[in-house]
């Protein structure tokens, strides 16, 4: 048996087994950091359409419950029900303590459209994006659940409207995820 000298350098096959090694250890470190930065993605897209979600729930919430008495209204645009709904809602901030909002569907985007009561435009914020269609719903006691408002049949003073409904109920179809979210927001009664 030879001995080998310490100085003496590596082998081919020593060189070339390290080399193997080495490349599947890099393969493997550039599969796993590939799947990592692809999950990262998916879920930071995700985290931002559940952060958009949250934030017009919590808005559509807010604004409905500082409705004005007998400000709600709902237009509608064909036989599937309302498209927008507008309110007046207190808003201590604005000069004149109340501003008007409206809810609608433009263009596969939920907005909310802020202007004074003299319908000047003060903002229009896109709250949700790639909605293919909302719904809206009313409840009243009298009635109970139903899609336009004024009531069907609602018989008023000339030039009066009707209270506001108790609740208000939002449905959003969204179009990527085929999904829908559902929203209830009670109203404030009379003073």
């Amino acid at each position: 048996m030879t001995r080998r000298n310490a100085q003496s350098g590596f082998t081919l096959i020593e060189v070339l087994v390290a080399l193997s090694i080495f490349a599947l250890i890099g393969t493997a470190g550039f599969s796993m950091l590939d799947q990592v930065l692809r999950t990262q993605r998916q879920t930071e897209g995700r985290l931002e359409t559940l952060g958009q979600m949250q934030r017009a729930m919590y808005l559509i919430t807010q604004d409905f419950t500082q409705a004005r008495g007998t400000s709600l209204a709902a237009a509608r645009s064909g036989e599937s029900g309302p498209t927008a709904v507008a309110f007046r809602r207190s808003a201590p901030e604005a000069a004149e303590g109340v501003v008007d909002l409206e809810f609608a569907l433009q263009d596969g985007t939920l907005q909310r459209r802020v202007s004074r009561p003299n319908g000047d435009a003060i903002a229009d914020q896109p709250l949700l994006q790639q909605v293919s269609a909302i719904g809206w719903r009313f409840y009243d006691r009298d009635t109970g659940w139903v899609s336009d408002w004024p009531p069907p049949g609602w018989i008023g003073v000339l030039g009066q409207r009707p209270p506001n409904p108790q609740a208000v109920e939002l449905t959003i179809s969204l179009v990527a995820q085929g999904r829908q979210l559902r929203r209830i927001a009670l109203l404030p009664g009379e003073p």
